[in-house]
């Protein structure tokens, strides 16, 4: 089986950080990627993107609304019963490696997790 994900897009807001009961980090946010079309109107996909432990504190740490980033990681789907006792079902991107693709300030390089930034 064969499940990677590669995108290119700009961050919708700022990554939202919280953590796990056991202190682990956790980024969330929305990479604005635009669709491939002749109209140049076409508004962007806005895909959900979440970050573990070291990615999320890059994230925390680095990356801003609006910066444009490359996105690596797999595609990942989850189910959750909601306040009203719906069942909902989340489709998002778990990324393993962030790479800077833009000249914005406040670091340079990509992440993967392998080493300290």
């Amino acid at each position: 089986m064969f499940n990677h994900v590669g995108l290119l897009g700009r961050l919708a807001q700022e990554p939202e950080i919280r953590y796990t009961q056991s202190g682990v980090p956790v980024a969330s946010f929305d990479l604005a990627v635009q669709v491939p079309s002749k109209d140049k109107n076409t508004p962007p996909d806005y895909i959900p993107i979440t970050c573990w432990d070291k990615q999320a504190e890059f994230a925390g740490r680095y990356l801003t609304k609006g910066r444009q980033i490359v996105v690596e990681g797999r595609l990942s789907t989850r189910k959750y019963t909601g306040s009203d006792g719906k069942t909902h079902k989340v489709v998002e991107v778990n990324a393993s490696r962030l790479y800077f693709a833009d000249s914005g300030q406040g670091g340079t390089g990509d992440y993967d997790g392998s080493s300290q930034v």
